[in-house]
């Protein structure tokens, strides 16, 4: 019986510290949602950087066909 009644004291102290960390991960939470910060405006896209996404593009698809070509071989 005595170690029921310690297993139940274990559980409501282990109740209460999760209780406190949730209220206490809120709390932070709405803290850093309240606090509006003022950014600056977006800076304009560089001139040159039309072929940037495609020159990506390509680059990928050669990694993906050498990383297939080397599956295949082995």
């Amino acid at each position: 019986m005595q170690a029921q009644n310690k297993l139940d004291k274990l559980m409501a102290q282990f109740s209460i510290v999760k209780k406190a960390s949730m209220i206490a991960v809120v709390a932070v939470a709405l803290t850093a949602a309240s606090t509006v910060s003022a950014q600056g405006p977006a800076p304009s896209p560089d001139a040159g950087a039309a072929f940037s996404v495609p020159a990506s593009g390509v680059m990928i698809a050669t990694s993906l066909l050498v990383s297939f070509v080397a599956l295949l071989k082995n």
